[in-house]
């Protein structure tokens, strides 16, 4: 990712014509900009390519439109409206344009793994602090060590829990340290689940704490299946896949044998999200609940770890 700070406008126009200058050109954008911002795109690069644009929400119809012949794509919009986007942009030349203080998601590829990629622009025009970043990588450490664990990979883990000033150089500095196959779930499911981006840290909270018990559950036998035939009804694929599950003992298994060492990493990266929660914006009650429903449905359907947070009915707790 190549990092630019200053004008917008200015820094786009180098861009195109350095890159990609007299080939075709699409502005994907949103209605928190406005018409004078989408002319000064237009005005600013006109001479040097085939431009087109496209409103990420009101044509969503059209979005195919970017794999006829379209070398670079501008996103002009909000985190949430980029989050909607579900497509590989690996094959384009990607300028982003930070209107919030959300950074990760443009690092992230379509399998959630940070791409660094050297032909992709992050255009900042002020100092930019992810505090969501933060809470993602407590949980997502653990997240990806839980996995490394059940899946008899390597499980080294590595603290990160000394970060007490966060700016905009020491965001930048954790992304880039982040292995390629460190998955980012917790953004799978912000997209899965249309939660907005500033819920992440309640949305990290609430798993990393699922996760506590489910491990202490395993471990004290306290731990009781959900009623699978009536959550799933004639979904026979589902009934199927939680009956396995159920009787899978090698999850179980795995958690017993490594007990202290996950418990204990668990319990280092919730409260290390915890303690820093009141930094956040305050959320409701409604929220939470809200988020809940949604995650609980999420993982109901998801074909990974997280599954085992419906089968042990632990959002129902």
């Amino acid at each position: 990712m190549n990092i630019i700070n200053g004008d917008f406008f200015t820094s786009i126009l180098k861009i195109v014509e350095g890159k990609c200058k007299y080939q075709k050109l699409m502005l994907l954008y949103d209605d928190t900009v406005t018409n004078f911002e989408i002319t000064n795109v237009y005005n600013s690069i006109k001479e040097s390519c085939i431009f087109n644009k496209i409103d990420i929400n009101r044509e969503r119809e059209n979005l195919n439109e970017i794999y006829n012949g379209y070398r670079c794509i501008i996103y002009f919009c909000s985190i949430d409206s980029f989050l909607s986007l579900d497509f590989d942009k690996s094959e384009f030349i990607n300028i982003y344009f930070v209107r919030s203080n959300a950074i990760l998601p443009y690092f992230l590829n379509q399998k959630n793994n940070v791409e660094n990629a050297n032909t992709d622009y992050l255009i900042m025009k002020n100092q930019v602090v992810d505090i969501e970043l933060i809470f993602s990588l407590f949980f997502n450490k653990f997240y990806n060590y839980l996995k490394n664990v059940l899946f008899f990979q390597s499980h080294q883990f590595d603290e990160i829990f000394d970060i007490q000033i966060l700016s905009q150089t020491k965001s930048l500095d954790l992304i880039n340290l982040v292995d390629k196959e460190f998955e980012f779930v917790d953004i799978q499911i912000l997209k899965g689940c249309n939660i907005e981006y500033k819920f992440l840290p309640i949305v990290d909270y609430l798993l990393i704490t699922g996760f506590s018990l489910l491990v202490k559950g395993i471990k004290n036998q306290t731990l009781s299946l959900v009623d699978i035939y009536k959550s799933v009804k004639e979904n026979y694929a589902l009934v199927d896949k939680f009956y396995a599950m159920a009787n899978n003992e090698m999850f179980a298994n795995i958690i017993n044998l490594n007990f202290h060492c996950v418990n204990n990493i668990c319990e280092k990266c919730r409260n290390a999200i915890l303690d820093r929660l009141t930094i956040c914006d305050e959320f409701s009650v409604q929220n939470i609940k809200d988020i809940l429903i949604k995650m609980k449905e999420y993982c109901k359907n998801n074909t990974g770890i997280l599954s085992y947070l419906y089968l042990y009915d632990i959002f129902g707790i």
